[in-house]
């Protein structure tokens, strides 16, 4: 990654974004968006002393309030930590940001998106963050872009499908006063190529980034 970025407005904007969504960690956001999302309302409304939150901020900011469950997962299982509790607020809020975009924003490659992070965490945290954020990010990019999680979600989308059907046929079970007996959800998964946070082998480079760390 570049040693030197230029922040540019999107650069801004993302920094603006990861700014708000620190400060809903510092309320005790922990893994309910509702914090964010109340924050996020309070930050659109225009005062004097404060400067408007701009649209891509805001789309940044409801974005990882919609999927904060998920970025946490893919954050946690590729930072090797044993809690996201763990992880320096300020890098853990640039991170959320990257996430997001890697997910669900098309428009910008990720490498773009994690060379943004890594410029932003070098202007406002510690001298180890843009090695571990890159670290992090660039591993997450992998298996976002691996035929594995491609297939992942290919079944998490048809087993939206079948769960739709399922509740359908529910409903009209329920009419003709049937009963149908109870399923349990299935078990949750790590991310493809993740290990368990308790064990296992990892990449040297990135065990000896956490130590640092």
């Amino acid at each position: 990654m570049s040693k030197q970025h230029r922040f540019t407005s999107r650069t801004k904007a993302r920094k603006r974004a990861a700014d708000v969504v620190y400060e809903a960690d510092q309320r005790g956001m922990g893994s309910n968006p509702d914090v964010l999302r109340d924050l996020l309302r309070e930050r659109r409304v225009i005062t004097a002393a404060q400067t408007p939150l701009p649209e891509f901020s805001i789309q940044i900011i409801a974005g990882v309030a919609d999927n904060l469950r998920r970025i946490d997962s893919l954050i946690s299982a590729h930072a090797r930590v044993p809690g996201l509790d763990r992880i320096a607020a300020v890098d853990l809020a640039v991170m959320r940001v990257a996430v997001w975009e890697m997910l669900e924003n098309d428009e910008v490659s990720p490498i773009i998106v994690i060379d943004e992070a890594i410029s932003i965490v070098r202007s406002i945290s510690t001298d180890t963050s843009p090695s571990f954020v890159n670290a992090v990010l660039d591993a997450i990019r992998k298996d976002l872009e691996s035929p594995a999680w491609s297939r992942r979600q290919g079944s998490e989308g048809e087993a939206s499908v079948v769960d739709s059907d399922h509740d359908e046929a529910v409903a009209e079970s329920a009419h003709d006063g049937e009963s149908l007996p109870v399923q349990e959800a299935p078990a949750r998964s790590l991310p493809a190529g993740a290990k368990p946070l308790d064990g296992g082998s990892v990449e040297d480079e990135l065990d000896e980034l956490l130590e640092e760390y």
